[in-house]
């Protein structure tokens, strides 16, 4: 047991190394497409190569899946990539990124609150703590730059709508059936979700802006960039993630996600040059700390 579950440990920190990275390439992605278009290729190209795999070598009779399978897997495909990724693609456009990421930092809280009340998991005090204290590793890590935050009413909601839509795919990510493999899990959720964005792909760019946004997979870099989003964040990652949820529980997994803003950090340190000041080297280990207190194990529940 302790060697699987290290097993799923070592997959929810490759998942959010690549999670964390993803924004370093997205940086220089965006300079070419739009966020819109930018999802729909990753979509688009997730469904391929994932349903491809799946053919290959995770085979499932479609016909043995329920109507109720079915819908839960439409809405965890509507919950995310589609809702989460326009709630904080917009909430970043009208308010300060500083105050999106503490309010995403927030999502397992609330997962931890449904793990518990809704799906009875067995989680101590201590690991609750730890949840918050994962939160206040992040507010440190961005403390210097409160200081030029602009607060949009509108966008921290559009934010918290991020949350929720989260908590929401966490939710169907968790009832879904055991006998799905998580390959054909996250083929099912990238294919839905190329349809749902298909519409918006089309609407908010039009035939011009459609063709203007195929002619930049030619420029230097991009196509390349793409391909490696897609194969590491929009399929691997994924893949992982829902490995390890299913060995270690809902809670134990998400809290993970906290680790993201640290990668990112890092990477960008030594990618772009960026400054790894105090506040982010004391929010790291606050961060990592909160992790590991969410990691131990609680006291078995009194059958009484």
């Amino acid at each position: 047991m302790k060697q699987r579950n290290g097993l799923s440990y070592f997959f929810l920190v490759l998942a959010v190394s690549f999670w964390g990275l993803s924004f370093i390439f997205s940086k220089s992605l965006l300079a070419h497409v739009t966020p819109i278009a930018l999802i729909f290729f990753r979509v688009t190209l997730a469904s391929v190569l994932l349903g491809i795999c799946c053919w290959l070598f995770f085979p499932q009779p479609l016909r043995e899946i329920t109507r109720k399978e079915w819908l839960n897997l439409l809405a965890l495909s509507f919950f995310e990539p589609f809702l989460y990724f326009i709630f904080e693609t917009y909430s970043l456009k009208v308010t300060d990124a500083t105050i999106v990421s503490v309010i995403i930092a927030t999502i397992p809280i609330f997962t931890v609150l449904m793990s518990v009340f809704y799906f009875k998991e067995n989680l101590s005090a201590f690991n609750v703590f730890g949840v918050f204290l994962s939160v206040v590793g992040i507010v440190v890590m961005l403390l210097p730059e409160f200081s030029d935050v602009s607060f949009n009413p509108y966008g921290i909601l559009l934010a918290f709508g991020a949350v929720a839509a989260s908590v929401g795919y966490s939710y169907f990510i968790r009832t879904i059936n055991d006998r799905f493999h998580s390959v054909f899990i996250v083929a099912c959720q990238n294919v839905m979700g190329f349809f749902l964005f298909l519409p918006l792909f089309v609407v908010m760019h039009g035939v011009a802006g459609m063709r203007a946004q195929f002619a930049a997979l030619a420029l230097p870099g991009v196509a390349l960039n793409i391909i490696l989003l897609t194969v590491f964040c929009s399929a691997l990652a994924f893949v992982l993630y829902v490995i390890a949820l299913q060995k270690v529980g809902l809670a134990r997994s998400n809290i993970f996600t906290n680790l993201i803003p640290i990668v990112t950090a890092v990477a960008a340190y030594f990618v772009i040059d960026e400054k790894f000041t105090l506040y982010k080297i004391l929010g790291t280990l606050v961060v990592i700390a909160g992790v590991f207190c969410v990691q131990r194990p609680a006291a078995p529940k009194s059958l009484n």
